[in-house]
């Protein structure tokens, strides 16, 4: 499986807007520090545009649903958006069974609502 690269990190009144990409070369550490960015900026929503991904490795989808626990404690929210059924299947199988699964809405208007 591919890592991802964070092509874009937006900051907005009330959330993180971060653009996820697929990518050849390993990019989790990258990806971490941009989700702990995101968990420290004292928003209330980080949002993952992950429309141009098309495969997702097991780190990345449990570095996503870390931040998610963090954010839940500080009762935030991480928020995933226009996730192709691929990637969508990869979180499940690697999240099954784990409670507080992530949240997956259509579109990034969605996840603004």
């Amino acid at each position: 499986m591919s890592a991802v690269l964070v092509i874009c990190y937006e900051l907005f009144p009330t959330g993180c807007l971060l653009a996820l990409a697929p990518t050849t070369a390993t990019a989790e550490t990258t990806l971490a520090a941009h989700l702990a960015q995101a968990c420290r900026s004292g928003k209330s929503a980080v949002w993952v545009d992950c429309r141009l991904l098309t495969t997702l490795s097991s780190t990345a989808v449990w570095l996503l649903w870390a931040c998610q626990q963090r954010l839940r404690r500080r009762h935030a929210r991480l928020v995933l958006c226009q996730v192709p059924a691929t990637v969508e299947y990869t979180l499940r199988q690697i999240l099954a069974g784990v409670e507080n699964q992530l949240y997956i809405v259509p579109t990034l208007d969605d996840a603004l609502a």
